[in-house]
């Protein structure tokens, strides 16, 4: 009730004041009907909605019932209405779910939204790394995937886990052997590429962002058991705000955090994935070990190894086949010659890839263990979560191992008032101990770059049997027989002795505080550190191959005393190398929301600084000691020494480099949205980046990017009557996004160094300088539509796209006479168009659930400018074309073979031709063929989920489309062969007329023609269709009964098991090769298949 004045003029009780009530009151009554209905008594509301599931709805419209006053919850759900009058009631509305109403009261009003039939049964709250944005209010493009889908797959990097499952994001294969450790921040291959290609040098990494920064760490450090949802922004409207490193998309990473008011909740996550060994025989890059020693029979017989078999100089290196043949040539007797015979017949029977199998590789095991803790109460959340994963890799005694440690706490010391703190902490370890991994093992000595077919690892009980390395057996021998040190190499024994590791420290330290101002206007700081070091030991030990051919190298043998003298000393050879960064951020902003009636608006301005500083640290020590830690320092490395066998050189210098840059930043940024009565959203953000990499100028140095998107929920109008399709929402956007390419400076860069041998201090001019060069920046204009049918039967969105790489920076040529070739500059622009089509649907919704999921995504880009003028050669080998696709695949016309000889046969100026040489320099666009764009330009997949009671299965096939590929085959000649050109191929060689008509594969010939070889495999005769269908991976999970689980006293239990890599259903190419096995002409054996086991446990 309202308390009046009471003073000595009008005392309580007195005629004068109760007729100066009266007259109030009835003037009151009589000029304000809203007050004479609600008797003039109001109380202040408070309370909070939840979804049916128990969830915080932020953005959820509360009004007065009869009245035009509202209000919106906040990212908590929480909302607040003053001076309501205490007999109103309530409305809460969500887009999605049925509205409630609830009378006033003093108490805190809980609403409780269930989903409206017809409409999607959750409208989830998308993080954009700046602000949550409700999905019908977004105008851009933005696919948010939430724990549940995450947890779908089983692997240890978090980047993984969203394959496959995202239209527009298109996995690039990789060898899984790749998945190294990057030295530098910026410097990881994830192979993710959102919505093709925008740029040419620059970094084709999507941006990486962690609970709403920037991440520049190892994205292995990232437990994906902690991950709550990861948004993948596509467009202008969602990432431009993100600058000049949006242009290849944004990634967002959310973490689990905890809640206010949220009882304890323990989360446990434990499984195992067992992985096969690798097929190797399904690399069609291997010779079989006899048609190999028919191919040295026949250079062997032309006199091809002659040289070899006669250097007493340098002792090159004669595979045990050509030396049986050599002995069996200068054999004295029948039967000593019989039985050279017999050992070179017997060595046709081997096979290096079954001891590449028994002894180099493993079946891979990874280990994931994971337990978090999470809740809060009336003023604070916690969150902490340790986590640590084993990995035995499919290459012997090699492996990786990862401790997390990760806590996130908030206070409100004030109702106005919170603060941040959080820790991420992270320890790592690689073991890099065998470097054999099929294929790796080259560069054996002229003329073998390759593993000989017929070599042998072990013998028959295991013992590691040495293969020849640069120097010929018989030298060996007698440099064994003279007191050198075991001149042999033994891969076995290499992999045994090996002490090879890195290991990665991160530790990221957050904190921040946000200050309500007003009821609409707060206020926020947040700073974030992460310092990273990444440490690399590589352990020569005496007993390696390594350490032990270079201290015999420059051994000096006195021919009279018979005496030793070692120049290199005894001992290791230790390698050590650091990398250390670190990584500041700061953000200020000012966020403001307020809705008036029908309107709703926000808008966040701020500013952010980060910095980052590197330094890079490499050192050799030689004549190291494990026991002492000890090496020898006092070597000369400017000194020639005699070296053996033949000639002279210095010690390779220790290197002792230290390299390290500074890269700053400073940003300003601003963001607004509107709705109006939830139908239309427009969106803008403008975003102004600068950087001490470019322009001489700060008109060249910052560089802004603008946004601007506008949605319409068609579903809320009037005159909407489609009762099938109760949601109907378009929405459209264009803006400006950016590419950062981080070898670039507007100076004259030089490196600075020192002459190992002279001491010498010199400067190295790497670049030229460019005082224009700018950021390279990216237009995105994008539409869309989202629907859905009564029940979700059917629901999906459909989106098309246009990209435009603008300003990219290329090498771009200068006159002679400026000392440089090339400089940078911003002279190439490219433009991608695209489709994306997202269809759900609910084909059976009874006991037995089945929903189907189909991805589309359709994508065509071209280069518009480069500067570069193209030849045959460079149009072969993967130059960048005008009008062309950026990764075009072009090859030279092929006119089949030559029946009389097999010989390749092309097109010189129209014409059928052999001559190689002009067909390859001479440029003339009627040589060569456009085969088509290298990548796949239809792309998608179809995932059928399946429940029954606890039981659910989920199955993903996957397709790629509309591409080619350029296949490995045969060297043609003889001599190529065993340098570098095994391949299944040379079964398939012409050998006789007639063979034209069955087989692509030309003739082998000798003595070696590089034209005729570099022809043919650049021809079309080796373009491959790369479409195919694959069974990706599939889902078995059960999710125990409540009761059963409350008996163990778990809140829910489910175990799984998950299969990936299950094989191909259909390929279109004639060689039934995975296309997906095939990268830069080199056809590798398929990712393996594994298998994984695990559960989920909630206490």
């Amino acid at each position: 009730m309202f308390k009046f004045y009471t003073g000595n003029r009008c005392k309580p009780g007195g005629y004068a004041q109760k007729l100066l009530l009266l007259t109030v009151f009835l003037t009151l009554t009589m000029f304000d009907p809203i007050l004479v209905k609600a008797n003039i008594f109001t109380i202040d509301v408070k309370g909070i909605v939840y979804d049916s599931s128990g969830k915080r709805l932020a953005g959820a419209t509360v009004s007065i019932k009869g009245s035009n006053k509202s209000t919106q919850t906040n990212e908590k759900g929480e909302f607040y209405l003053y001076q309501v009058d205490d007999k109103a009631a309530i409305i809460a509305s969500f887009i999605g779910f049925e509205s409630k109403e609830m009378p006033v009261s003093t108490m805190l009003l809980t609403f409780n939204l269930a989903p409206v039939t017809g409409q999607l049964n959750e409208v989830s709250v998308i993080n954009t790394g700046y602000q949550n944005l409700k999905n019908d209010k977004v105008t851009g493009s933005i696919v948010q995937i939430d724990n549940k889908l995450l947890n779908r797959s089983v692997t240890t990097n978090i980047l993984d886990k969203i394959q496959n499952l995202v239209p527009g994001v298109y996995f690039q294969d990789r060898d899984p052997q790749l998945d190294k450790i990057s030295t530098l921040p910026r410097d990881r291959k994830s192979g993710i590429v959102i919505r093709g290609l925008s740029t040419l040098n620059a970094s084709k990494e999507p941006l990486i962002i962690l609970d709403n920064f920037p991440y520049e760490g190892e994205i292995r450090n990232i437990n994906p058991n902690d991950i709550e949802s990861i948004s993948i922004l596509k467009d202008a409207a969602a990432a431009s705000i993100w600058g000049a490193r949006s242009g290849n998309g944004v990634i967002v990473i959310t973490t689990k955090k905890g809640k206010l008011n949220q009882s304890l909740r323990v989360d446990f996550n434990a499984n195992v994935t067992v992985i096969n060994k690798p097929d190797l025989k399904k690399n069609q890059s291997f010779l079989n070990a006899k048609d190999y020693i028919d191919v040295e029979q026949i250079l062997f017989d032309k006199g091809y190894f002659d040289n070899q078999l006669n250097d007493k100089a340098s002792f090159p290196i004669v595979s045990p086949a050509v030396e049986l043949m050599s002995k069996i040539k200068s054999a004295s007797t029948a039967q000593e010659k019989t039985q050279l015979q017999n050992q070179l017949y017997n060595l046709q029977s081997l096979d290096i890839r079954d001891d590449y199998k028994k002894y180099v590789y493993q079946k891979a095991v990874n280990q994931q263990y994971s337990l978090g803790l999470r809740g809060g109460t009336d003023n604070v959340t916690y969150s902490f979560s340790v986590g640590r994963d084993d990995n035995k890799a499919s290459l012997v005694k090699n492996g990786y191992s990862r401790t997390t440690v990760n806590s996130l706490n908030t206070f409100k010391p004030l109702k106005e008032l919170e603060l941040t703190a959080g820790i991420n902490y992270v320890q790592s370890k690689s073991k890099l101990n065998n470097n054999y991994a099929y294929g790796s093992f080259n560069s054996l000595g002229a003329p073998y770059n390759f593993l000989f077919p017929y070599a042998r690892f072990a013998d028959e009980s295991g013992n590691a049997l040495p293969v020849l390395q640069n120097l010929r057996l018989s030298y060996i021998e007698s440099t064994q027989a003279k007191g050198y040190l075991d001149w042999n190499l033994r891969p076995l024994d290499e992999i045994r002795f090996a002490d090879h590791s890195s290991t990665i420290n991160d530790i990221l330290l957050k904190f921040g505080a946000k200050y309500q101002i007003t009821s609409h206007l707060n206020a926020e700081v947040v700073y974030q550190n992460e310092k990273q070091t990444i440490d690399d030991q590589n352990n020569r030990t005496f007993d390696s191959y390594y350490t032990r051919d270079l201290i015999n190298r420059f051994t000096a043998y006195n021919q009279t005393s018979g005496a030793l003298t070692y120049i290199v000393p005894k001992g290791s050879i230790l390698d050590l190398s650091s990398s250390k960064w670190n990584n500041s951020n700061f953000r200020g902003s000012l966020s403001y929301e307020n809705t008036f009636g029908k309107h709703t608006f926000n808008a966040i301005v701020g500013t952010e600084i980060k910095e980052l500083e590197t330094t890079l640290f490499n050192r050799t020590s030689y004549g190291y000691t494990e026991q002492f830690g000890l090496a020898v320092n006092n070597l000369d490395f400017s000194t020639f020494y005699p070296t053996s066998p033949s000639g002279n050189s210095s010690i390779p210098a220790p290197n002792g480099s230290t390299i390290g840059y500074i890269n700053r930043g400073i940003s300003y940024y601003a963001i607004g949205n509107y709705d109006y009565n939830q139908r239309f959203t427009i969106s803008l953000s403008a975003r102004k980046d600068g950087a001490n990499l470019f322009g001489a100028t700060s008109n060249d140095k910052f560089k802004p990017f603008l946004s601007a998107g506008a949605g319409w929920n068609i579903n809320n109008e009037s005159f909407y009557k489609i009762d099938w399709l109760p949601s109907l929402r378009l929405r459209s956007s264009y803006g400006y996004q950016g590419n950062t390419y981080q070898n670039s400076s507007a100076y004259l860069t030089a490196i600075y160094s020192n002459d190992p041998q002279t001491g010498a201090n010199y400067l190295s001019v790497i670049a030229a300088p460019n005082p224009r060069l700018q950021w390279e920046r990216v237009k995105n204009i994008n539409f869309g539509i989202d629907f859905s049918s009564k029940r979700n039967v059917i629901s999906g969105s459909f989106e098309v796209y246009n990209k435009q790489g603008e300003q990219l920076i290329q090498p771009t040529t200068l006159p002679a006479q400026t000392g440089f070739i090339t400089y940078l500059a911003n002279t190439a622009n490219t433009k991608t168009n695209g489709v994306d089509l997202t269809l759900q649907t609910k084909n059976l919704d009874r006991v037995f659930k089945w929903n189907t999921t189909l991805l589309i995504s359709k994508v065509t880009d071209k280069v518009v400018k480069y500067d570069v003028p193209p030849n045959s050669v460079s149009i072969s080998q993967g130059s960048y074309i005008v009008g062309r696709p950026l990764n075009s695949l072009f090859a030279y016309k092929w006119a089949g073979l030559n029946p009389s000889n097999g010989n390749p046969r092309g097109f010189l100026n129209g014409k059928v031709s052999e001559d190689y040489s002009s067909i390859i320099n001479n440029y003339n666009p009627d040589s060569l063929v456009f085969k088509g764009s290298a990548t796949p330009t239809l792309y998608g997949a179809i995932r059928n989920d399946f429940s029954y009671g606890g039981f659910t299965l989920s199955v993903n096939v996957v397709y790629r489309l509309g591409y080619v590929f350029r296949r490995s085959s045969t060297s043609l000649n003889y001599t190529g062969i065993i340098q570098n050109g095994q391949h299944m191929d040379y079964a398939n060689r012409w050998q006789k007329t007639g063979d034209e008509s069955f087989t692509s594969v030309p003739s082998i010939v000798y003595p070696s023609n590089s034209n005729r070889d570099a022809f043919y495999q650049l021809s079309e005769a080796l373009i491959e269709s790369g479409n195919h269908i694959k069974l990706q991976d599939v889902n078995l999970s059960y999710q125990f009964p409540a009761m059963f689980a409350k008996k163990l006293k778990i809140r829910d239990v489910k175990i799984f098991s998950y299969a990936n890599n299950l094989g191909l259903l259909w390929t279109q190419n004639k060689a039934g090769i995975d296309p997906s096995s095939s990268a830069s002409g080199v056809t590798s054996y398929p990712n393996p298949f594994s298998i994984s086991f695990g559960v989920n446990a909630n206490f």
